[in-house]
């Protein structure tokens, strides 16, 4: 079955759009103009509202975009829930799977990169093997084996705050960026803005490869791993027709006017991140340039900040390594240090709720230990209302087999969660 024959198909099996759908077209779809957008405004809303979303869902924004007059953004749904519900890609999309559409109309350059493309991701020619999307191995952090003032006092680290989103790789070129995360799956764009930016920038600079985060903003501010959650944190605050703020923060650069940064020390990729992000900051809000501390007043002014304002931690890193991608529990080259705990626990049940809309109150979890499991208490907050649906969806078909990472605040002297938050599925 191709696209035409499915789009076909569901249409014949169409049910009435919900109440619920009616209510995000208007508060989320209308009010942003998302729906003047074509294909793009689909694909802006799944970014922002459509982590873990469900295929009848899609379903029902493509009937509600068909029925409201606006067929270019119904396709770009379409196109969607296809994908979901067969794990194929429509025939026009098929050129460069996983890659992320270009959307923004844009005249070719003149001098523009030589982009080929294999079965499974492009090549740049202008970028070496190891830099080429999909190939990226990220440099990750692992958890500090000394304390955090042993870090502030050693002048080889410098600290970054740690921010509360996805490791995300931006490879823009002047014609197409590719966001590559950090299990090297090519993702969407986060927004339009922020590809517009990257390409200017692409286009009067060259080819650049930047590696940051990803994190969504919502109304008061704090940090969020999807748009949904920064949404759900507005919709709490009174302020529902309110659009989450994507935000790229940029730690370092690892390829910059025709050079790969990466056999290079960590102090010339910082200051080349700093040199790009300078530029893309005055394009565009929805980036921001993650401050380096260097000094031990630097960075114990980090530390206490980021305890004061409950942030997750810091980032250390050793100024002068190169970039190696994966851990390193040997060298230590790059370590974290936390003010909260992350657990991966086993879902062992759903408490049962009255509210209207939601399948459960709260996630009861437990941690393996030698074979066993301990309960760990309940996660009552941190997930949307979609996400809750995908976490009822799974437990049911599969109670035994489905973990969730979440944070915590501490445990209590019984060795229960204390102020647990729902992160993700595992």
């Amino acid at each position: 079955m191709d696209c035409t024959e499915y789009v076909e198909a569901k249409r014949k099996a169409a049910k009435k759009i919900s109440g619920d759908i009616r209510e995000r077209w208007n508060n989320r779809i209308v009010k942003r103009e998302l729906h003047l957008m074509g294909e793009a405004g689909a694909l802006q809303y799944l970014a922002d509202y459509g982590r873990g979303i469900g295929t009848a869902k899609v379903i029902s924004f493509a009937l509600c975009a068909e029925s409201e007059g606006y067929p270019d953004m119904a396709m770009g749904f379409w196109k969607k829930a296809f994908e979901l519900e067969t794990g194929q890609q429509p025939l026009a999309l098929k050129e460069e799977p996983n890659a992320t559409t270009n959307l923004v109309p844009k005249a070719k350059s003149n001098s523009a990169p030589k982009i080929e493309t294999t079965v499974n991701n492009p090549i740049i020619a202008q970028l070496p093997p190891h830099l080429q999307p999909g190939k990226v191995v990220t440099m990750q952090p692992v958890d500090a084996p000394n304390a955090r003032s042993y870090y502030i006092e050693n002048s080889d680290y410098w600290g970054q705050p740690k921010r509360d989103g996805n490791r995300v790789v931006a490879i823009a070129t002047p014609d197409k960026v590719y966001y590559q995360s950090r299990s090297t799956n090519l993702r969407q764009q986060p927004s339009i803005e922020i590809e517009q930016a990257l390409i200017d920038t692409a286009t009067k600079i060259g080819i650049f490869v930047l590696d940051g985060e990803l994190y969504y903003k919502s109304c008061t501010g704090s940090e969020h791993r999807t748009g949904s959650q920064a949404a759900t944190v507005n919709i709490e605050r009174g302020f529902p027709t309110l659009a989450p703020s994507a935000i790229y923060a940029i730690f370092k650069c690892l390829f910059y006017q025709g050079k790969d940064l990466t056999p290079l020390p960590e102090s010339a990729r910082i200051a080349a991140g700093v040199e790009i992000g300078e530029m893309l900051v005055n394009l565009s809000k929805e980036f921001e340039i993650v401050p380096t501390f260097r000094t031990a007043t630097e960075k114990l002014v980090l530390a206490n900040q980021q305890e004061s304002e409950n942030k997750e931690g810091e980032v250390w890193v050793l100024h002068n390594c190169p970039y190696v991608g994966g851990k390193d529990i040997k060298k230590f080259p790059m370590v974290r240090t936390k003010y909260c705990l992350e657990f991966e626990l086993w879902i062992v049940g759903l408490t049962p709720t009255k509210v209207a809309g939601r399948p459960f109150s709260a996630i009861e979890v437990a941690q393996e230990n030698q074979g066993k499991l301990v309960p760990m208490g309940a996660v009552g907050t941190g997930f949307s209302a979609t996400e809750m649906q995908e976490i009822s969806r799974l437990y049911e078909a599969h109670p035994k087999n489905v973990k969730i990472k979440v944070r915590s605040q501490g445990l209590t002297e019984s060795g229960k969660l204390w102020h647990a938050r729902f992160l993700e599925l595992c």
